[in-house]
């Protein structure tokens, strides 16, 4: 499979998301070019062009253009249950994400309440307090946490040489009423079974979530050797994390998704 083509300007959609709804996208990262801080081995986008957690001599989009182009959406006739911040890799890496995710939510409420603002976020930029700060302007903050280990994080998710897990991991124990996003893989490289898993397990209990998501790769993936976990097997592991963790656990999957009951407890952050 060939990579996604990558979005071209700042707002994309409305697509269905089975978490959100209809979900119009925003993106804050230059036009046809993927800057991230990850490049995952799963990524529909194909490999990162500029890999790092600190672009310098990025070409980001100003923000006036990116509230002009919120507000004109908002404005129109189009429905959408959701913005959500995403797009060509991480949108926090923007030098101003705090100034626009404050823009877009006093246009949100002036212009649509009900629309929810989310994020989707791989969760490196969370020792900045600016990020950290600018969470509160979001319905729902998501962050990705696919490993538990270094060397697995490694192969995985492949990060910028100053990204660290252990910088991952005390960025996300930072956050209040923490919602997970968890890819789960098998073949050359997977986080599905032994060791890999076993640490992945401990490290979502060591976070404490709220809520998990699990998903897999439902298509074939531009890199070869990547193969889909199915549904049954990620309704086990559903269960399991449940379990350990406490969190409301969630399974989604072309055209279907499952939920464990829902199950509180002394896991349950406060902010």
């Amino acid at each position: 499979m060939s990579a996604l083509p990558l979005e071209s300007g700042f707002i994309y959609g409305p697509i269905f998301s089975r978490r959100l709804g209809l979900s119009l996208g925003l993106n804050l990262l230059p036009p046809r070019a993927k800057v991230c801080s990850f490049d995952c081995v799963y990524c529909h986008d194909g490999p990162t062009g500029i890999k790092t957690r600190a672009p310098q001599g990025v070409d980001f989009p100003a923000v006036a253009r990116v509230l002009q182009a919120v507000e004109s959406a908002l404005r129109g006739q189009l429905h959408f249950a959701a913005i959500t911040f995403s797009g060509n890799g991480e949108p926090t890496l923007h030098p101003n994400f705090a100034d626009i995710a404050v823009g877009v939510h006093q246009l949100r409420d002036r212009l649509r309440p009900d629309v929810k603002l989310a994020l989707f976020s791989n969760a490196t930029t969370l020792g900045k307090g600016t990020v950290r700060a600018a969470l509160t302007y979001f319905d729902l903050p998501i962050f990705k946490l696919d490993v538990g280990d270094a060397a697995t994080l490694a192969k995985l998710n492949r990060p910028a040489p100053e990204v660290t897990l252990v910088d991952i991991v005390a960025g996300l124990k930072q956050v209040p009423h923490l919602i997970l996003q968890s890819v789960l893989i098998d073949g050359a490289v997977a986080n599905v079974s032994g060791d890999a898993y076993a640490v992945w397990l401990a490290a979502l209990a060591d976070v404490r979530p709220v809520q998990v998501q699990l998903y897999s790769t439902d298509y074939s993936t531009p890199e070869s050797g990547v193969a889909r976990v199915p549904p049954y097997a990620l309704k086990h592991i559903a269960a399991e994390v449940a379990e350990r963790t406490g969190a409301n656990v969630g399974v989604y999957w072309v055209d279907g998704e499952w939920k464990t009951e829902k199950k509180r407890g002394d896991n349950e952050r406060s902010s």
